[in-house]
């Protein structure tokens, strides 16, 4: 089976969970969401994802190209969701696209 990766499509969450829970082979990132929309709406949206049961198949994404400084907001938009575990973080952070990737899920090496 092939797997697909899409934008979290906000803001249709609902057809968004509709969509995840059709379609098992797809994982969404959050791209540029974790970074231009209000932190709080953000929050809602991916709580939402959790909460839905596809935490594990949401991708962390910065849609970054030109701007270096939204690269740390958009980590920090996944790091102060003071809902999420450490264990979910680091899913979305890494351990999810690792898997996607069919790389290994283990910290790289340092």
């Amino acid at each position: 089976m092939r797997v697909y990766v899409m934008h979290a499509g906000w803001p249709m969450l609902d057809e968004m969970i509709a969509m995840l829970f059709a379609h098992p082979q797809v994982y969404v990132d959050v791209g540029v969401i974790s970074w231009k929309i209000p932190r709080a709406e953000f929050h809602t949206y991916l709580r939402r994802l959790v909460q839905a049961g596809f935490g594990g198949r949401v991708m962390f994404g910065s849609d970054q190209m030109i701007w270096p400084e939204a690269l740390r907001l958009a980590i920090d938009g996944i790091e102060s969701a003071n809902f999420l575990s450490s264990a979910q973080k680091r899913h979305i952070l890494y351990n999810n696209a690792a898997r996607f990737l069919r790389l290994s899920s283990e910290p790289p090496k340092r």
